[in-house]
């Protein structure tokens, strides 16, 4: 059986070699043929004309290329025209709208040098510090086209800088994956619904107006056809370029040339360098490794010697024999070793790289018969008017801001708020408040029912007209209550009691009952 082990690996051992020495020739021809070729073109022979060696059989170098890459080309094909009229027309409008578009235009660039940057770079993470560089551009002139509705609530033109601010988002196509063309139509018909009170409002006064609208709407059109075309799964990035933010400042204005290949300067490549030398036999033995099932079976091999490199274990080091090492439930290695154990050291804690977060846009929009107020920050200017007794109000996602609710709504849910203020005057049915920290609720009228579910932090004030409402907590600590109390007469101060967060359960006839824990000093 060992014979017949030994032949096969003696075998594989030949057939590992051949093949390592068909690899060295072949590399040795190829590299032969390689240096032959950089030495240029060789003496005409015989029976060649004397003109084939002409300059025009010899390829000319590579320029570099100084020209607009053939995307941005066709970007600016499909946009341009529709941005054009857009801008256009903002300036025959003036006001707010000519200095909305003036935004836009930035918008447009900054998206159009990030897919420049794309042709040349290579596709960074989208929570890295580079991309986030990238982004930097683009999120500046997206927040002067937002911040310019909120600031201009009332404005005559309010609908036309709101159609706007929320069709825009749409140039962010490019952090959406894999799915960019629904992100870009749907953005599309969030702008619809302010451009649709732009049509009723003007199409009677001013046709210039609903041109207008339907030219913003036409130029997002082009946007998705481009992309749909292009880029239907996400923006794609060159795999072979350099690193983004490299590029970041040297696009846009000026053109990135291509990587110069050496023909491209002129120059013929330097010869490879010789094969090694041919391995004969002994050095295959020499480098083959000592380890692996033939090492295996070699030791079993060796019959009664395979034990000869134990070491003998004295009777001081077996534990039934010395109660003391049962006891310690250790023994050392060596009864005469006195250096102290090594202690195995785990992976270092690998350091968490910074957490970058893209900001949604901010968005206060009547969708159907709900109003939803989202991502609102450091903004106390938040106003729902014009509301109806059958629309309810939702509320996501907004830090240390305010936001005033006016007239009589069915319900009203406040979600994932952080150090807000919400004002109203009456709800129909209830006013919830869920995952929300230090928020403040106040209501002027009359409420029925106010739930609050793992919230932490909170005042709820109520008017004399609410004296009968039901409040609902679970999961929840530090909210309170406040109360109006007539001091004097005519003056009123609000009276703040706390909402119970410690409950004592006993057993009673068999049933459980639960009460408030009450503190006495």
């Amino acid at each position: 059986m060992s014979e017949f082990h030994s032949l096969a690996n003696l075998i594989k051992r030949l057939e590992v070699a051949t093949t390592r020495l068909e690899d060295l020739a072949m590399s040795a021809s190829s590299a032969s043929a390689v240096s032959a070729s950089s030495l240029g073109p060789a003496a005409p022979s015989v029976s060649s004309a004397p003109d084939a060696a002409s300059p025009a059989a010899i390829p000319a170098p590579v320029a570099p290329t100084d020209q607009t890459p053939a995307i941005i080309q066709k970007l600016d094909d499909a946009v341009s025209p529709f941005l054009e009229n857009y801008i256009s027309l903002s300036k025959e409008i003036g006001d707010l709208v000519e200095t909305q578009a003036a935004l836009v235009a930035e918008v447009f660039d900054a998206q159009k040098t990030i897919v420049h940057i794309s042709v040349f770079a290579k596709k960074p993470e989208m929570t890295s510090a580079i991309f986030m560089k990238l982004l930097e551009p683009i999120q500046k002139a997206l927040s002067g086209v937002v911040s310019l509705k909120d600031q201009n609530r009332g404005h005559p033109l309010f609908n036309h800088i709101s159609a706007v601010a929320e069709g825009i988002p749409a140039l962010g196509w490019f952090t959406v994956e894999p799915t960019p063309v629904p992100f870009i139509r749907e953005m599309k018909d969030a702008a619809q619904f302010y451009g649709n009170r732009v049509v009723k409002d003007w199409k009677e006064k001013d046709a210039k107006h609903v041109d207008w609208i339907r030219a913003f709407s036409s130029m997002l059109e082009a946007l998705a056809q481009f992309v749909k075309e292009n880029y239907p799964t996400g923006l794609t990035w060159n795999a072979n370029g350099e690193a983004a933010d490299a590029l970041i400042g040297k696009v846009g204005g000026a053109v990135v040339s291509a990587p110069q290949t050496p023909a491209a300067c002129g120059a013929s490549p330097p010869p490879p360098p010789p094969p090694p030398p041919p391995m004969t036999l002994a050095d295959f033995e020499s480098s083959k490794p000592s380890g692996g099932a033939s090492a295996v079976f070699a030791e079993i091999n060796k019959g009664s010697n395979v034990t000869a490199n134990l070491r003998k274990v004295d009777k001081s080091e077996m534990t039934h024999k010395n109660p003391a090492l049962r006891a310690g439930s250790t023994v050392s290695s060596s009864s005469t070793s006195s250096s102290p154990p090594i202690k195995k050291r785990g992976p270092p804690t690998p350091t968490k790289p910074d957490k970058y977060v893209l900001k949604k846009a901010a968005k206060t929009t009547l969708e159907a018969n709900k109003w939803v107020v989202e991502n609102h920050e450091n903004n106390n200017q938040v106003v729902i008017e014009d509301t109806a007794i059958n629309q309810a109000v939702y509320i996501y996602g907004c830090k240390n801001s305010t936001i005033r609710i006016t007239g009589k709504v069915n319900a009203v849910t406040i979600d994932s708020c952080v150090k807000c203020g919400v004002a109203l005057d009456s709800v129909v049915s209830t006013i919830d408040l869920v995952n929300c920290r230090s928020v403040g609720l106040q209501i002027f009228h009359i409420t029925p029912t106010i739930v609050v579910d793992k919230c932490d932090g909170g005042e709820i004030y109520l008017s004399k007209e609410c004296m009968d409402v039901e409040i609902l907590s679970a999961k929840s600590s530090s909210i309170n209550v406040l109360v109006p109390e007539e001091v004097e007469e005519g003056v009123t101060d609000f009276k703040e009691m706390p909402i119970p967060e410690q409950l004592k359960t006993t057993v009673v006839d068999g049933k459980l009952q639960t009460v408030t824990v009450e503190h006495t000093g």
